[in-house]
C-alpha cells in the first residue's frame, strides 16, 4: 500500500522524483519520523488524502486496496 501511494505521488507530480530535496541516504529518518510528502500541484485533495493514509507508519491503519478502489470508484463517478 505504500508502495501504491508513492506512485500516486508520482503519476500527480509527472514523474518526479520521489522525496524531493532529501537526500537519498535521509529518506528512512525523515519518513520514520513522520514525515510526508507534499501534495504535487494541482492534484486533487482527495488523492493526496488518499496517499497521505497510504503512507501512516502502522500497516494496519493503511486502507486496503480494495477500500480505496471504492474511493477511486467515488472521485471518478463525482467528477464525470
Amino acid at each position: 500500500m505504500w508502495s501504491f501511494g508513492i506512485l500516486l505521488w508520482e503519476i500527480y507530480s509527472f514523474g518526479r522524483v520521489p522525496y524531493p530535496r532529501i537526500p537519498l541516504a535521509d529518506v528512512v529518518k525523515h519518513v520514520e519520523i513522520g514525515y510526508k510528502m507534499e501534495a504535487p500541484e494541482g492534484c486533487p485533495p482527495e488523492v493526496y488524502e488518499m496517499m497521505r493514509q497510504a503512507w501512516d507508519l502502522n500497516p494496519a491503519k493503511r486502507p486496503t486496496f480494495s477500500e480505496l478502489k471504492t474511493k477511486l470508484l467515488q472521485l471518478k463517478n463525482a467528477t464525470t
